[in-house]
């Protein structure tokens, strides 16, 4: 986890890589099974975004593999919604056949808008 300073105040920050060949069947497969723990789900062409009371979880289709960034304004919101998350993709995802790896993102300057 990351801790980063926003206009909007300190959130919490962590990115999960899902690495298998089926990303597309287990984007589906988590957002269908997140449904009741969030407020909406909202499908862009090269992104879902989960949202939650006061976090959002962003999944990303790439190359044969899955990002999930989870975003919290407060921790207690941050450790429910990734552990919600992690319950949910761990019952989807086969150890045999893709690798789930959480991580600090890369650091952002909000100011600057560019990864250091």
């Amino acid at each position: 986890m990351q801790i980063h300073e926003t206009l909007a105040g300190v959130i919490h920050v962590a990115e999960a890589s899902i690495i298998g060949a089926r990303a597309e069947q287990i984007a589906d497969r988590i957002c269908s099974r997140m449904r009741e723990y969030c407020i909406s789900i909202r499908p862009t062409q090269s992104e879902m975004r989960l949202i939650f009371d006061d976090a959002h979880a962003i999944i990303r289709r790439a190359d044969k593999s899955l990002i999930i960034r989870l975003e919290a304004a407060d921790l207690a919101m941050f450790c429910g919604v990734q552990m919600i998350l992690q319950m949910a993709i761990l019952d989807i995802v086969s150890p045999s056949h893709e690798t789930l790896v959480w991580r600090a993102p890369a650091l952002f300057d909000v100011h600057e808008g560019s990864r250091r």
